[in-house]
């Protein structure tokens, strides 16, 4: 699968399986109604293929940044581009906070992946709680092959406008170094983290489809694996780590500090969503500058 990063690092998109995606930042809570703009977005990889979940922040009206490998390859109209070409179409975004997926067609009730892509995307279409959009990656994200240096970033262009009272702001340039300038500077650095990803994977998946928050300790910013924009978070519980971090199908999803967007969910390091978590920073100019172009 495409999102293989290495034998340790998993990009943390979710593969729907089941008639309902698994959901929540690792040993969260609810949200509730704390970030509404942030979004569950679900798109169609004709290359897998499969339908993957990530999450994101609505930026303003129509802009919403999510992870790159949330946007490259997208389907287009349901069908892989020959050679295969960065976005696609086949992406929705809704800002539902809770059962996001209530009434999603089961892959079971289909014989095969054309019928179940004209069920789903019919089902997407006619929901008006879901907004069809544009995935467009990071002109320089090329599938995590210059791991750590990955420009994991994307923004989806929603088809339709939606107005929001507040929207995610962008942290400063070198946020993330003023947070973790020293060792005691990392213990009092505690980062909250936004999404619609798995909860827990021990002892069983807990799938709750909901937009949950937690919060995490920066770990690393500028060490040999954090290198190139990265920001590394205990994803451990602990006294002085947090009450969690990130899982699959949190990606893209914001990490903020005080309020602003430090950081997107980029990829993780075990598959039981423990030890630490990565994340795509923001606050660098490398990512900055392609983001606010839109």
């Amino acid at each position: 699968m495409h999102r293989l990063v290495t034998m340790l690092a998993t990009t943390a998109a979710t593969l729907l399986i089941a008639a309902t995606p698994v959901a929540a930042i690792t040993y969260g809570e609810p949200d509730a109604g704390e970030h509404p703009y942030v979004g569950f977005m679900i798109f169609f990889d004709p290359s897998d293929p499969g339908w993957f979940s990530c999450s994101g922040t609505l930026l303003d009206a129509d802009t919403f940044l999510t992870a790159g490998h949330c946007t490259f390859p997208v389907g287009t109209n349901g069908t892989e581009t020959d050679p295969p070409t960065p976005g696609g179409n086949d992406v929705w975004v809704t800002f539902d906070a809770t059962d996001v997926l209530a009434g999603w067609p089961a892959r079971a009730d289909y014989p095969d992946e054309a019928s179940l892509y004209a069920a789903r995307s019919a089902w997407l279409n006619a929901n008006p709680d879901y907004t069809k959009g544009l995935a467009i990656p990071d002109p320089n994200y090329d599938d995590f092959s210059g791991f750590p240096q990955n420009f994991d970033v994307g923004v989806v262009q929603l088809n339709a406008p939606r107005p929001m009272a507040t929207y995610g702001v962008l942290a400063p340039l070198g946020t993330a170094e003023e947070l973790a300038g020293s060792p005691s500077g990392r213990n009092s650095a505690l980062v909250e983290t936004v999404g619609y990803g798995i909860q827990s994977i021990q002892p069983h998946p807990m799938e709750v489809d909901s937009r949950y928050k937690s919060t995490s300790r920066i770990v690393e910013v500028n060490g040999s694996i954090a290198r190139g924009g990265n920001l590394h978070t205990l994803n451990n519980p602990s006294a002085i780590g947090g009450v969690g971090g990130s899982c699959f199908g949190d990606s893209g999803g914001p990490v903020y500090f005080n309020g602003e967007l430090v950081a997107v969910t980029s990829y993780g390091y075990t598959a039981n969503c423990r030890y630490l978590g990565g994340y795509q920073r923001i606050d660098v100019d490398v990512t900055r500058n392609w983001v606010t172009s839109f």
